[in-house]
């Protein structure tokens, strides 16, 4: 019995040694969220596996008060975080137990689609964002100066000696430098040096530098240090697309032979497959050829790309990253496999499609209240499903609806109670899901739950006459 009770005294310190270290690993951020709107009630996050390739894992969400402040339990270790409450998105890069607070508001800019309008963010006290978007202002006026100039001269106007391009240049390049030197010596980590030395790379890319000259900047950067690793270039801010800026886009110099790749493919020979990219890709290692190759899978995929990573044994890192390139390229498209989405039921109670909708075949219409569109669509989309009568088909009005009193509104359009109603509000997992882009939209999903019809025509513009092709007859 003493052992037993010994043993148990043991388990249970230590699990409460695990708890103390989990509560140990997060740090509590404060907040503001400010829209034009009444603020949300939740912020969703998306932690950002692969920056470069915008590739990322939903986490638990941030609750926000009706003043729009918040606490944000973030993990503890250095993060970059995509905070989403529909339409705005903010990109938020989170360092060791950070210390200043976060200001988030929405863009400039009328927000155009359901999700990814660009909003603003802010942090109170020192952070290296702030140095960041110093420079890259610094980058953007250097930009406008040099296109002020051009199209003076171009227009005939007579430009002083003294304020000849080639000074302005020079001027310019010296007060980029200057600032970027500070910056970069004033680096505390990997992180940071390696965003610092992004934003070199870019504007030696955009002054149109020479090959030897990117190359040189890329071997001197934090970046690209050999002792470097790709599991740690791919998931930094800034290392991958410093790379990109350098060498991507290689398929589209000369000096590829399309004929040796598919021949290097097919007798699955890795020298011969450098050799067909030409270049300087002949002289490097596996790891960045398969970096190269991964550049093309996000920018260009295609059946040959897909037959490179399928031949040739490529590192695990860069393995792990063009396969969760590819699974997201899944979401939202054709013969994606849905699953079962919960939503709120009109009398409060929680349910899922899953529960309510027993027929094989599922046609959704998707929208959000405050849309003279979306209630015409409504009414047109009853129409349909009256007029086709089909047995097999639930008929789904899908509401996106961001708080409870536009909800109401929205069940106050119900025609029938046969009307299958549903609310998910602005859930982003559910809207990248389903592949929704703007409101209201078509989806139809097929016995199997997988999406059998995204690009859909509305209600009005003939969705009847497609619906009959899609369904089986």
């Amino acid at each position: 019995m003493r052992k037993r009770t010994h043993f148990r005294f043991i388990i249970a310190a230590c699990t409460a040694l695990l708890v103390a270290q989990t509560a140990l690993a997060q740090s509590t951020i404060e907040g503001t969220l400010q829209v034009e709107d009444a603020s949300p009630s939740l912020i969703h996050v998306k932690r950002i596996d692969y920056p470069a390739l915008q590739l990322g894992t939903w986490v638990e969400e941030i609750l926000v008060d009706e003043a729009g402040d918040f606490r944000w339990n973030a993990p503890a270790e250095e993060g970059l975080f995509e905070l989403v409450a529909p339409p705005w998105s903010w990109i938020v890069w989170v360092r060791p137990d950070e210390p200043s607070s976060l200001h988030l508001t929405a863009g400039g800019a009328t927000a155009r689609r359901l999700l990814g309008s660009p909003g603003r963010s802010a942090w109170t006290g020192e952070h290296p964002t702030q140095w960041m978007d110093s420079l890259v202002g610094l980058q953007r006026r250097a930009n406008r100066l040099r296109a002020e100039f051009l199209v003076l001269r171009s227009n005939g106007v007579d430009v002083q000696q003294r304020d000849s391009l080639v000074q302005l240049n020079a001027a310019l390049e010296a007060s980029f430098e200057s600032q970027w030197l500070r910056a970069v010596n004033g680096c505390s980590t990997e992180w940071e040096c390696d965003l610092a030395w992004q934003i070199k790379l870019n504007e030696a890319v955009g002054l149109g530098r020479s090959r030897v000259v990117l190359d040189s900047l890329w071997k001197a950067s934090s970046m690209g240090n050999p002792e470097r690793t790709w599991a740690s270039r791919l998931v930094s801010p800034g290392a991958y697309s410093g790379w990109r800026a350098v060498y991507g886009g290689w398929w589209l110099e000369r000096q590829v032979d399309w004929a040796k790749l598919n021949e290097a493919v097919f007798t699955a020979n890795i020298d011969s497959l450098a050799s067909a990219m030409g270049g300087r890709w002949k002289d490097v290692d596996r790891a960045e050829m398969a970096a190269a190759w991964l550049d093309k899978a996000n920018d260009q995929p295609d059946a040959l790309v897909r037959s490179v990573w399928e031949t040739f044994a490529f590192p695990a890192p860069l393995v792990t990253a063009y396969r969760a390139l590819w699974d997201d390229r899944k979401i939202g498209r054709i013969g994606y496999a849905v699953g079962d989405l919960p939503w709120t039921l009109p009398n409060g109670d929680l349910s899922s499609m899953g529960e309510q909708c027993r027929q094989p075949w599922t046609v959704i219409l998707a929208l959000k209240n405050g849309s003279g569109l979306a209630a015409r669509e409504r009414e047109v989309f009853s129409q349909v499903a009256e007029n086709m009568d089909r047995r097999d088909v639930c008929w789904v009005v899908l509401s996106l609806d961001e708080n409870e009193t536009n909800w109401r509104q929205t069940l106050s359009g119900r025609r029938t109670l046969d009307e299958t109603v549903g609310w998910v509000g602005n859930t982003p997992r559910i809207m990248e899901t389903l592949g929704l882009a703007v409101v209201p939209q078509v989806v139809v999903l097929d016995e199997d739950g997988k999406i059998a019809g995204r690009n859909m025509p509305l209600p009005s513009e003939g969705l009847q006459r497609r619906l009959q092709e899609v369904l089986p007859r």
